[in-house]
């Protein structure tokens, strides 16, 4: 079923590889694939819409992700025929990295200290195990929370990315002071079990 579109928000193929980065030639290779929907048609001539560009940019995030193309095509399947191009946005602000700077080498920041290479990969787990835990507990709190009051209020997608992105200082703070605490309880807990010096 053909989505009711604006003329005015109606794009050309040049203007949507213009808008979007996206190759004419991998505009056509998605929309073979179902990642996109097939162009509007209007006479003889394609056109594309806001639904388009929101699509083409999740599978442009996606890739960011390190997605393969068969990971894609089975996220995408899970996004409804009816879904918005807000309803989309969503998808890419809940792929919005959570924990901060991805860049940190935690493994040679360990091993400098003087830990052992095998050590410090063990460390390096817990972290990515546990940081990937809290971001995806975070994006179904925004899924299935926060996002639904933003609609209620008449906010957009773009609010909702820009409040993703800022929850990622208090996310970090969140987990600094959580984890000093439990390490304080934790020395504590051992402090009390430790036997008495003489």
């Amino acid at each position: 079923m053909e989505t009711r579109v604006d003329a005015d928000e109606l794009l050309t193929l040049d203007e949507l590889t213009e808008r979007t980065g996206v190759s004419a030639r991998n505009v056509r290779f998605y929309a073979s694939r179902g990642l996109v929907p097939s162009p509007i048609r209007r006479g003889r001539s394609g056109y594309y819409g806001p639904d388009h560009v929101a699509r083409l940019e999740l599978v442009r995030e996606l890739q960011g992700h390190g997605f393969t193309l068969s990971a894609i095509e089975k996220y995408v399947e899970r996004i409804p025929d009816t879904a918005t191009p807000s309803d989309i946005a969503l998808h890419l602000s809940l792929l919005a990295p959570v924990m901060g700077d991805r860049d940190v080498d935690v493994p040679g920041s360990l091993s400098g200290l003087g830990i052992s290479p095998e050590a410090a990969q063990a460390v390096a787990r817990v972290y990515a195990e546990h940081g990937k835990q809290v971001a995806d507990e975070l994006s179904e709190v925004v899924r299935t929370m926060i996002w639904p009051q933003f609609r209620e209020r008449g906010g957009t997608a773009e609010e909702l990315r820009e409040l993703v992105h800022r929850l990622k200082p208090a996310t970090i703070a969140g987990l600094v002071t959580a984890y000093e605490q439990a390490i304080d309880e934790s020395q504590a807990a051992y402090d009390g079990k430790r036997p008495a010096e003489r």
